[in-house]
């Protein structure tokens, strides 16, 4: 570390501040200067034992080591280290004996071949036993995980001072370390344990203020071996902790826990993401050995000891389950790996698991993330048990239009709410309800509507059979909700700027927005409006001759747009660096970038958009009607206009065969989100290399037989990446008779193809609008359902407009057959075309164009 100036001067005139700034900032970790500024050791009150259970963690060894070596306690005389090598095949063996090497009174290494943690942790406590230790408490630190300098200070400091307090196991204070960006984020949803400085709490008292890590604990020796606990061998990896824990307080209901928030443990976030943890959505142990063997046990141990299931067991297993019921609502991909009597077999255990949990735990809970949603839904689901609507929530405001959405939870759809306004009984303006399943099983219905307010409204109450209930607003209750709470409702200033902003993608144009502009600017040259396009955009000097009203992104789009009144967009305004607060007073028009076919709810319904563009009947119903799927969207915001670029193809579309294959395959996004975010720059384009997604691309572009087949018949190929690709295009191999077209014209590309290969590609409807084939090359289904996109309304079997092939060999067989034939439809797809698009004209942003100008008459 070097010292500047600054850090000099605080040295000399304020060195307490000086090293605990350091300190605390981690500056001097892992410095070669970091012994020379260490504070005198602390003699300690009392003597611990670290037990770890080491494998493969070669690369976090010494920072592990030397936060424990450099603990402000003696660690001579005060901390002992048992470290069970769990059948390593890397180099920690080596580390630890380098260490032990150094400290031979206080490091112990044994080594076992490959059990778990389970049975590594086990034999460091039978060898504390067999060698008649005299330290009175152990905890179980991981050793790719490290401690805050005064971490051991701290619980020394308050044993010290808590003597006859009968203290059973201490709790620290777990903040998360995130290895990539080097940050340190106290966010763990249980951290309301640590708002004071100590707490301690009996056992019995427990409630939801659990333990489930023993890394980042101390328990009493003594109390672990008087009770004959040992960690569950038969838990390899999931709920080993919760359980050795949670056994423990059955067996010392009488005694304390403290909690001590000074002393912190630092919970490795891997860069590499390859941790158990990291892992864990995708193993079956899981969701099976650890609902059974794990929490399960628990509760049946909990039982027959104590004749009940104490509230700490119940929060720690409802706790452990939450968030997998979370992630799979709705989502039944996330259980891919599952055959459907492993699935039965989860619910089973769920069902037996709550059970075991009382009703009022489940409402009671007040965990991060755990919200009525979930609550409702697990009693409904898990326990059978009828809802009440105990509340009905102003979800949100409208305040161009003056209405209000309201929402509330069922369990059948005969049950419904009354809405009264100053005692006059409302009917909702627009009203849908949302089933969400859980695997096959219905997990509750969402109900939503929107009610319209007036000026001289006062206040709100709503019943449900015949009982007034709460409505909640910004998170507090109300039995009358007076409609002044909704601030700016009827002050709120829309229309003050009838100019309209109209935005593609920064860099380029070419998609809806730019096609409802050109029609604008010619038909209705009376209305304001401007395109925003970054300047060095290819596409601005195209438009700018048109006589487009261009602004430029970086600069000018910011301000403009924030003097308007409407932003018209073919992506989600987030896209922008645009927030939802700006639309308080201004119009969002989303008019798409594709079809929307797959599950796309979540960032659909954070949008709030007030009018979505859709183009095909299966598309409107989906987002405006259809129970089943998630869309917060009505018939109040959603209009079946088609695609403003749709006029260009019903124009220019080709009469002849133009014997061109056009090939286009979407991106996957879970190669950044699961693989790239965890790889350093300078190795991103060896990991592609090594994707399924670059190997099967690469294959079928060097398919010899695809050369023979379109040579013999007079046929070009053209691929298109998509955007995500780019920064890898080098990497592939593109023979001389395929021609990639990054720069032309994407809508000139459809009209101009004989034939499309895609593969989940919502530019398939493109081409079936210009009712031209698409082969589907679907080589990682399972993958792509998992990761990128849920199953949506559309199946691709039923629905789609070609054939669908996994492997490259049956693609060479349809794609013979079409060439053959003239890339002619059969009757099959030609009807499936009929019936996805509504219109088959030229008056697509004609339509558009009239409901936004209707829009702003509301």
């Amino acid at each position: 570390m070097i010292l500047n100036s600054k850090k000099l001067r605080k040295l000399r005139t304020n060195p307490k501040l000086f090293f605990k700034d350091a300190i605390e900032k981690k500056v001097f970790w892992l410095s070669g200067v970091y012994n020379k500024y260490l504070p005198k050791k602390y003699k300690g009150f009392t003597q611990y034992t670290i037990i770890s259970s080491v494998y493969n963690v070669e690369k976090y060894l010494d920072d592990y080591f030397n936060s424990i070596i450099n603990q402000r306690i003696d660690f001579k005389k005060n901390i002992f280290m048992i470290l069970v090598d769990d059948g390593s095949t890397d180099n920690s063996a080596n580390i630890i004996r380098k260490y032990q090497k150094k400290y031979p009174k206080n490091i112990v290494y044994l080594y076992k071949e490959n059990g778990g943690l389970s049975s590594a942790r086990n034999l460091g406590l039978k060898y504390i036993q067999e060698n008649n230790y005299k330290t009175p408490w152990v905890t179980f630190t991981d050793p790719d995980d490290f401690l805050d300098r005064n971490y051991f200070y701290e619980v020394d400091k308050f044993l010290s001072t808590h003597q006859d307090d009968d203290i059973c196991m201490i709790g620290c204070n777990l903040i998360f370390y995130y290895e990539k960006q080097k940050q340190y984020k106290d966010e763990h949803p249980l951290n309301f344990k640590f708002k004071k400085k100590y707490l301690i709490k009996e056992v019995c008292n427990l409630n939801d203020f659990i333990q489930l890590g023993v890394q980042s604990a101390f328990f009493s020796v003594k109390k672990i071996l008087t009770s004959g606990l040992y960690f569950d061998e038969k838990l390899r990896q999931f709920n080993e902790d919760l359980k050795f824990t949670n056994q423990f307080f059955i067996r010392h209901e009488n005694e304390k826990v403290a909690y001590i928030s000074s002393a912190k443990y630092f919970y490795r976030k891997r860069s590499s993401g390859n941790s158990i943890i990291d892992q864990a959505s995708k193993n079956i142990n899981l969701y099976l050995q650890a609902s059974k063997l794990g929490t399960l046990d628990l509760l049946i141990d909990a039982k027959l000891n104590l004749n009940r299931v104490p509230l700490y067991v119940q929060y720690s297993v409802l706790y452990h389950f939450a968030w997998q019921v979370r992630s799979i609502v709705n989502n039944s991909e996330k259980l891919y790996f599952m055959n459907e009597q492993e699935k039965r077999e989860y619910l089973d255990l769920l069902d037996k698991n709550f059970s075991y949990i009382d009703s009022a735990t489940i409402l009671n809970c007040s965990y991060k993330g755990f919200y009525n949603f979930e609550k409702k839904g697990i009693l409904n689901c898990f326990k059978n048990e009828k809802l009440d609507v105990s509340e009905v929530y102003i979800e949100r405001v409208d305040y161009k239009n003056k209405e209000i959405l309201l929402r509330y939870y069922i369990d059948t759809l005969d049950k419904n709410v009354k809405v009264e306004i100053d005692e006059k009984n409302i009917v909702p303006y627009y009203k849908k309800d949302k089933i969400h399943k859980f695997l096959n099983r219905f997990f509750l219905i969402e109900r939503k509507m929107w009610i319209k307010i007036s000026k001289s409204d006062i206040w709100m109450r709503c019943f449900f059979e015949n009982n007034c209930r709460s409505i909640v607003y910004n998170n507090k209750k109300y039995t009358t909700f007076p409609i002044t709470t909704i601030d700016g409702l009827f002050q709120c200033n829309f229309g003050f700027n009838n100019r309209w902003v109209f935005i593609d993608r920064p860099t380029n144009a070419n998609d809806n927005a730019e096609h409802l502009y050109r029609y604008i600017m010619q038909n209705h040259p009376e209305q304001k409006i401007v395109f925003a396009l970054k300047r060095d955009s290819a596409d601005w000097s195209r438009l700018e001759k048109e006589g487009f009203n261009l602004i430029d992104f970086d600069t000018d789009f910011h301000d403009i747009f924030l003097k308007s009144g409407v932003l018209i967009a073919s992506h989600n305004y987030k896209y922008y660096g645009l927030k939802f607060d700006f639309f308080k007073n201004r119009k969002f028009i989303f008019l798409q970038h594709g079809v929307t076919q797959n599950g796309l709810y979540g960032p659909f319904n954070e949008m709030k958009a007030d009018i979505i563009i859709t183009a095909t009947n299966q598309e409107y119903h989906a987002i405006a009607h259809d129970p089943k799927l998630l869309f917060n969207y009505t018939e109040k915001d959603t209009f079946l206009t088609g695609f403003a670029r749709h006029d260009y193809l019903y124009n220019n579309a080709s009469k002849e065969n133009p014997k061109s294959i056009l090939i286009f395959f979407t991106w996957r996004s879970y190669l950044n989100n699961n693989v790239f975010r965890y790889i350093p720059e300078n190795t991103l384009g060896e990991e592609f290399l090594q994707t399924n997604y670059f190997l099967k691309i690469q294959s079928l572009l060097l398919n010899s037989e695809i050369k023979k087949i379109t040579s013999k018949l007079n046929y070009r190929i053209k691929i298109y990446f998509h955007h995500e690709v780019r920064p890898y295009l080098h990497y592939f191999e593109i023979p001389n008779y395929i021609e990639i077209v990054q720069n032309e014209n994407i809508q000139d590309l459809f009209c101009n193809s004989s034939l499309m290969i895609t593969d989940y590609s919502s530019v398939a409807f493109e081409m079936a609008y210009l009712k031209k084939p698409v082969i589907y090359y679907q080589f990682d289904k399972k993958d792509f359902f998992c990761n990128h996109y849920k199953h949506g309304y559309f199946n691709y079997k039923d629905n789609g407009f070609g054939p669908i092939v996994e492997e490259e060999e049956k693609l060479l067989v349809f794609l013979k057959v079409f060439l053959k034939n003239g890339c002619k439809l059969s009757h099959k797809y030609l009807n499936r075309i009929s019936n996805t698009f509504p219109y088959f004209d030229n008056y697509n942003c004609h339509r558009i164009y009239n409901v936004i100008l209707s829009s702003e008459k509301v």
